[in-house]
């Protein structure tokens, strides 16, 4: 830790701790054989030591008085001496980076930004190295131009010199040096030289523009580049980082109701520093200054050290992220600078499975010692262990540990009821995390010197929009689930089985209630269970009638007007078979290379119209998938207009869709064909649409696009498609006609789907009433 305002933190090498105790480098290799000296940490050939485990170890070591300085006094340590010259230098030594914390807002500017840096040029720049050493580029200049000070400075000078392929190596060792330099003051091992050196970029030019372009980010960019590491990365579960609403959601809940802004934070399983920088975010805009917090962490892969200990740096907290293995419990001779925190928060690796092993026999567990084999309970008690008098954890845990049927678990959440460590229970939806699906929890607690007498749960599964195969939390769900635990807590009991607007549902419940279940901690068990069953049968019942009765109306308009009698089943006027080719102007979406995949965000201004959206002769969505406006107007002849028809390319071919007033602007995706009747065509669309989608229509394209290898259909091969053609007013009767009957099925089928809610409904109320 820092002591008088000496920052001890980095990493040494054997010179310098020869520097600092005034003594040759022989008496320090003497002292590295010695029992207790601090171990090494290796980087690359150089073995580097922890400034603060290096002090420690000399400050039990008394110099000999014939070795004493002048100004010293018998007594004095070489810690001692250490701490004097640290003082004098640090003065003139370059500072950590002190940028005020990233904005908690998007910019969209940032992240279109990040995504073109991701695109031809990432090609262009890494050659045979992999995307990550590329990713690894980004963050490293991203750092040192936010953090400034000398490496940057140096940085820049190479950039203005350097020329040609030669120059291109000059210029990726100095950025790699420069941020192994600062990331080692910082204390963090770094390899960042030898993986920028495996870049090959294709010119000099190529390099200095994304240096360029980096510069030009805002200070918040950081975590755009992050989410494009951890994609590209393929981080497994282990590894994978905590989305920022989580985190935030974490951060501000445990912190809310402390009555002082915290001094020491601690994550026992870093990852990527999400965690810890959002708990710096949510102090910074409560007032807190982020520089005078004690922000420390252990991490299990080097290069997510790497990552954290930047990030943080960017937050303007001096990181302090060990990289370590084995679990966080077992001793360490740095345990003591996590002990009494005020702040504690995690995702740890955990194990979703019902264990049922026996409870472990060794170590220390003060709620009961959790099950071989599954360490849920072992890092939610070590949680609860690290917390100082008034301090507060949030741990991210699976649903399945709220109500496991293990006797050891079961017994471990009795005792942290019994002891009132459980203050909150905020279920969240599933697919929140980026390699697995499996639905979690944030555990809210506290140290039992201030027992909480209510538990809180609150049930958010149903927030979030669904984007890339993920759920991802907006600002309205963040806002919905801080509004619900802020306002849900002061009103015990009266609130029971409330849902609060955003959709969070809550039940505030005695601790002492909570024995049954198995004294299950699941918000799904006790939500449902705090409802009152009559009042939501009642609400039930009332609301499915309603929509009954609107569907009934539905049928009895469309029936007035008597479509079916007012068929004309007479044969119409003698038609003739028309190619579409002679009728529209058939169009391919744009190609792979003009649309990669990598363009295509959910934060994107037009919607991408894919296959899968066509749907009963309609197009759904908007989907997920979009493109920037930018994106769009390059690609301008690819846009939709209403009237167009939109059939299926390749992949599994089914009926067309109309394109309407409310699609008006998408774009066409790569897979899909566009019709667009020629100006004068003695055709209208909506008849053109019900010829297309007869299953003999549909047919014929079917086959034909069977015939290659993947199942596709070129434009001009569509354009040979021939439809029976009567006189246009002809066309304008039959589609009207066809409509009305397509209203009138599903007024029907609507209505169907009501009464059969009705009766569930119903079936509900009566069950319990009984």
């Amino acid at each position: 830790m820092a002591t008088g305002g000496i920052h001890e933190d980095g990493l040494i090498m054997r010179s310098r701790i020869g520097v600092l105790a005034g003594v040759a480098r022989p008496t320090v290799t003497s002292w590295a054989r010695c029992p207790g000296f601090p171990s090494p940490v290796r980087a690359g050939e150089v073995e580097l030591f922890h400034q603060a485990e290096v002090l420690a170890w000399l400050d039990n070591r008394i110099i000999p008085r014939r070795s004493l300085q002048t100004s010293e006094r018998d007594g004095t340590t070489y810690g001692d001496r250490a701490r004097r010259v640290i003082s004098r230098q640090q003065a003139s030594a370059d500072p950590i980076p002190t940028v005020p914390s990233p904005p908690t807002r998007s910019d969209s500017a940032d992240r279109q930004r990040v995504r073109e840096l991701m695109g031809d040029m990432a090609d262009r720049i890494r050659g045979a190295a992999s995307e990550v050493d590329y990713m690894n580029l980004l963050l490293c200049l991203h750092f040192l131009r936010v953090a400034g000070g000398p490496q940057w400075d140096a940085v820049t000078r190479v950039v203005d010199a350097g020329h040609g392929l030669h120059g291109t190596g000059v210029l990726l060792e100095a950025i790699g040096r420069a941020t192994d330099e600062r990331l080692r003051r910082l204390g963090t091992v770094s390899g960042m030289r030898d993986a920028l050196l495996r870049l090959e970029p294709r010119t000099y030019g190529d390099l200095r523009s994304v240096v360029r372009q980096v510069g030009q980010l805002g200070r918040g960019a950081f975590r755009y580049i992050l989410d494009e590491y951890e994609t590209r990365a393929r981080l497994r579960s282990a590894e994978f980082f905590t989305p920022r609403a989580v985190a935030r959601i974490m951060a501000e809940a445990a912190s809310d109701g402390s009555g002082r802004p915290p001094e020491t934070i601690h994550d026992p399983y870093a990852r990527g520093g999400e965690l810890l920088a959002g708990a710096v975010a949510a102090c910074a805009a409560r007032g807190g200054t982020p520089a005078g917090l004690y922000v420390h962490g252990f991490s299990h892969g080097r290069d997510t050290v790497q990552l954290a200990s930047m990030n943080l740096a960017l937050h303007g907290v001096r990181p302090r992220v060990r990289l370590t293995s084995g679990a966080p419990w077992a001793p360490k001779a740095d345990a003591g600078a996590v002990a009494h925190c005020d702040l504690v928060l995690t995702n740890p690796p955990f194990n979703m499975s019902d264990s049922a092993g026996e409870a472990r026999t060794h170590g220390t567990w003060p709620y009961g010692p959790p099950p071989v084999g599954n360490d849920n309970f072992a890092y939610l008690q070590h949680a609860v262990g690290l917390l100082g008098e008034g301090g507060s954890a949030a741990v991210v845990m699976p649903n399945k540990a709220g109500n496991s049927a293990n006797r050891a678990e079961v017994e471990i959440r009795r005792n942290l009821l019994e002891r009132g460590a459980v203050k909150c229970v905020i279920a969240l939806p599933d697919r929140l995390f980026s390699s697995t699906p499996v639905p979690v929890s944030v555990w809210i607690l506290v140290h039992p010197a201030q027992p909480c007498d209510e538990v809180l749960f609150l049930d958010a599964r149903k927030l979030g929009a669904r984007r890339r195969g993920k759920r991802v939390l907006g600002e309205e769900d963040v806002q919905a689930v801080l509004t619900a635990y802020r306002f849900a807590v002061p009103c015990v009991g009266a609130h029971t089985g409330r849902e609060w607007d955003g959709g969070v549902v809550s039940a505030l419940l005695p601790r002492n209630d909570l024995r049954t279940m198995d004294c299950s901690l699941s918000p799904t068990d006790r939500v449902e269970a705090a409802r009152t069953p009559q009042e939501d049968a009642d609400s039930a019942l009332a609301r499915t009638v309603h929509e009954a009765d609107v569907r009934l109306r539905e049928t009895h308009t469309t029936d007035a007007a008597d479509t079916l009698r007012n068929l004309d089943f007479q044969p119409p006027h003698p038609t003739r078979p028309v190619a579409l080719s002679e009728l529209c102007d058939i169009k391919a979406g744009p190609s792979y290379s003009a649309l990669r995949a990598e363009q295509r965000t959910p934060y994107g201004d037009v919607p991408l119209v894919f296959p899968k959206d066509l749907s009963e002769g309609r197009i759904a969505g908007p989907g997920e998938r979009r493109v920037t406006a930018e994106l769009a107007s390059r690609l301008r002849s690819f846009r939709l207009e209403p009237g167009d028809i939109v059939c299926v390319r390749s992949g599994a071919v089914g009926p067309p869709a109309l394109v309407r007033e409310r699609e008006a602007g998408w774009l066409m995706s790569t897979n899909v064909l566009r019709l667009r009747l020629r100006d004068g065509a003695p055709a209208d669309p909506e008849y053109l649409l019900a010829c297309l989608s007869r299953p003999e229509a549909v047919g014929w394209v079917r086959d034909r696009a069977a015939s290659t290898g993947a199942p596709s259909i070129s434009a001009k091969a569509l354009g040979y498609q021939q439809v029976a053609l009567p006189p246009y007013d002809e066309q304008r009767r039959l589609a009207r006609m066809l409509a009305a009957l397509e209203e009138q099925a599903l007024a029907h089928s609507r209505a169907a789907a009501a009464m059969l809610d009705l009766r569930a409904a119903l079936t509900e109320r009566m069950v319990s009433g009984c």
